[in-house]
């Protein structure tokens, strides 16, 4: 990831809290994940098979070199430009339980289950931010993937919550997606992340559970958040958010057919405080997705706001957020494109971290609406400074 926009010329230090045991060029972070443990020996500890039951555990992630220093890590993370990119590489991993893919996450747990969710509670217990985050990765990824995007979001974000990489088994090759091989495959990850989510509301002290899913990601936590909305249909919006404590729920670059999302959204409001959706009008990997795949435009796609607002309204959602990443290019100089652009580019990226962080409405984070009665908010010319103003009075002058 480039530094974060908000963190440019020193105006906002997201590191100075940190103790001293803490300023190291390792971040570690949970994991869950339904791939099938590599035989002994193998460069990481899970493959491409599927497997019955979901290992949790603890991965550490390497940022930078053997010889690299925290004044080397902590230059590159609030400066502008940097020179070269920074390897991340695992360091080092261990399982600590398992959970059965069909087994009720909130049931009495086993004394390996206790001991993973007493982790947590111990580095909850040490954060400013005693908040767990779901990080869903998308196809074409490995086990470090989803590990190491989980420790760069929380190494940006101030290594102020706790992060937990869910790893569900996509191959490393986009034809397995295109060819639905893994679409099947994040269908059949989310009851795994249901159970997780179930485990770790039932047995963690976490004040909120935050969950960012990114592409084909989208699906899973989509279909997951949905469908345990649906399992617990018996308790009201308000019961099911105070049971599961679900904050903000955010789908970047959403590989899912609007209509299929649509479908969704009333369930996963329902059970999340807020729903955030990033959209962009140049997405290659989608505009792909939607031509050779069928399904329609995607709700990660600019032109699907329309759609999307109208089933908010229709479903009387009201904590729906869209940000639209392009709007605003002409005044701005310049539009935000790719696929990767929720944590490439410097300020979609602090608007990411901070929502995280703070779960701050948009009006709060320094973003402005498109239109009155509209849900659709962007990222104005001057949102550079909006941004850190807004940082400087929600957090008081710390991070």
């Amino acid at each position: 990831m480039e530094a974060p926009v908000i963190y440019h010329g020193g105006a906002v230090d997201p590191f100075a809290h940190l103790d001293a045991d803490q300023t190291t060029t390792s971040n570690a972070v949970f994991y869950a994940t339904n791939r099938r443990p590599n035989s002994p020996g193998h460069y990481l500890p899970y493959g491409n098979r599927i497997d019955t039951q979901t290992h949790l555990g603890k991965a550490v992630v390497q940022m930078g070199g053997t010889d690299s220093t925290w004044a080397q890590l902590y230059a590159a993370s609030i400066t502008p430009s940097r020179r070269g990119q920074i390897e991340l590489t695992l360091k080092e991993s261990h399982q600590i339980a398992s959970l059965q893919t069909a087994e009720n996450g909130a049931a009495d747990p086993t004394p390996e289950q206790r001991d993973f969710a007493a982790q947590i509670n111990a580095e909850l217990a040490k954060a400013e931010d005693r908040e767990l985050m779901i990080y869903i990765h998308g196809t074409k990824v490995d086990f470090l993937n989803g590990c190491a995007l989980a420790a760069e979001i929380d190494h940006f974000a101030g290594r102020d919550f706790v992060s937990i990489a869910f790893s569900w088994p996509s191959h490393q090759n986009i034809l397995t997606y295109l060819d639905r091989i893994d679409v099947r495959r994040a269908k059949n990850s989310t009851a795994p992340l249901q159970a997780l989510i179930e485990f770790l509301a039932a047995h963690t002290d976490a004040q909120r559970i935050n969950l960012l899913g990114y592409s084909a990601g989208c699906r899973v936590a989509s279909l997951a958040l949905s469908g345990l909305r649906k399992k617990h249909s018996n308790l009201s919006a308000q019961e099911v958010r105070s049971k599961f404590r679900i904050g903000s729920t955010i789908f970047a670059a959403a590989d899912v057919p609007v209509a299929a999302f649509d479908e969704r959204l009333s369930a996963i409001a329902d059970i999340s405080e807020s729903v955030v959706v990033t959209v962009s009008d140049n997405d290659g990997a989608l505009k792909t997705a939607m031509n050779l795949m069928g399904g329609g435009i995607r709700a990660g796609m600019t032109g699907a706001t329309g759609i999307e607002e109208a089933a908010a309204t229709l479903t009387h959602v009201t904590n729906l957020q869209i940000i639209d990443v392009s709007h605003g290019q002409d005044i701005r100089g310049f539009d935000i494109t790719g696929h990767h652009y929720w944590y490439r580019h410097p300020w979609v990226s602090s608007d990411i971290v901070l929502n995280l962080r703070t779960n701050l409405h948009p009006s709060k984070r320094g973003l402005k609406r498109i239109g009155a009665d509209s849900k659709v908010w962007y990222l104005p010319h001057d949102y550079p400074q909006r941004v850190r103003k807004a940082t400087k009075h929600a957090l008081r002058g710390t991070w």
